[in-house]
């Protein structure tokens, strides 16, 4: 398995233990450390290849991985499709993290590099507790990025939710856990 991890994100959550740097104020970095992560993708090649593993599996997680641009998602999915056989691949996910860095152009990019898994992760339905928890987007943005998913052509989408965000309450979170559940099995 792999794992791809970019360490962006557009602001801090208040319950995230994830070390990550604020796209706001770190964004120069985002390109010499997609540079420098393309060059380690191939070193891995060359080190799975030496020990004789086949991949499995690829997970880009985070921080928040879609703070990449369109162009910058579509090169490093490039770098993974030219050096790895992703044929016997059974899982590619790309963690899409908050609906705020989500559009359907860079849901096409990903799904036509190869993923075909989306992780959106409101972690709430409730945009008193999404304001509470540092996240600016709203509940109404999840179920437009979920749709997007759905147009890019992605079959599997998983949300993950946190239960005891700070503001939520038993009764919010099961509105959260029933917004997501009404969502067509994808």
């Amino acid at each position: 398995s792999l794992y791809i991890g970019i360490p962006f994100c557009p602001s801090r959550c208040s319950y995230c233990s994830f070390v990550s740097c604020n796209l706001d104020r770190d964004r120069k970095l985002v390109q010499p450390y997609v540079d420098c992560l393309c060059k380690e993708v191939a070193e891995i090649r060359v080190q799975a290849e030496r020990a004789g593993l086949t991949l499995c599996s690829i997970y880009i997680g985070g921080g928040t991985p879609t703070t990449l641009s369109a162009p910058q998602m579509e090169h490093l999915l490039r770098v993974i499709r030219d050096n790895f056989d992703l044929s016997r691949c059974v899982e590619f996910t790309v963690e899409g993290g908050r609906p705020d860095t989500l559009d359907l152009e860079k849901l096409q990019v990903i799904r036509s590099g190869g993923a075909d898994r989306m992780s959106i992760n409101p972690q709430t339905m409730e945009d008193a507790v999404l304001r509470a928890c540092g996240r600016p987007h709203k509940a109404a943005d999840v179920l437009r990025a979920y749709g997007e998913a759905v147009d890019a052509g992605f079959s599997a989408i998983n949300m993950d939710l946190i239960a005891g965000l700070p503001a939520d309450t038993t009764a919010g979170f099961r509105r959260s856990l029933d917004a997501v559940a009404t969502l067509p099995p994808a």
